[in-house]
């Protein structure tokens, strides 16, 4: 049942998933929640494994959204903030293994 409402809440546009470069230095994530989310907006998954010999590291997140148009802010405002990100919800086999 669980699988069936994250597809359709994908589907209807209210849950997204990306991997975004973060800075490995102190601030990285509250600089994205504070600049890139609003509040309104809901981590639903955060995944990251810090790695002591790289400057940037990926790190897989999920944002629940009240509204579906509300999603092209938030890619719009990761963009102004220099965060690179890469957008999931199009490749089905790849979620499917972390969600």
């Amino acid at each position: 049942m669980e699988d069936i409402k994250e597809r359709a809440m994908r589907h209807q546009g209210l849950k997204h998933y990306f991997m975004v470069t973060f800075n490995q230095r102190p601030g990285a994530l509250r600089r994205f929640v504070n600049n890139v989310l609003h509040p309104d907006d809901d981590i639903i998954h955060f995944q990251y494994i810090k790695k002591n010999n790289k400057e940037k590291g990926p790190v897989f997140v999920g944002i629940e959204v009240k509204k579906p148009h509300e999603i092209e802010g938030i890619q719009q405002r990761m963009q102004e903030e220099g965060f690179a990100y890469e957008y999931l919800n199009g490749k089905q086999d790849f979620l499917s293994l972390l969600v």
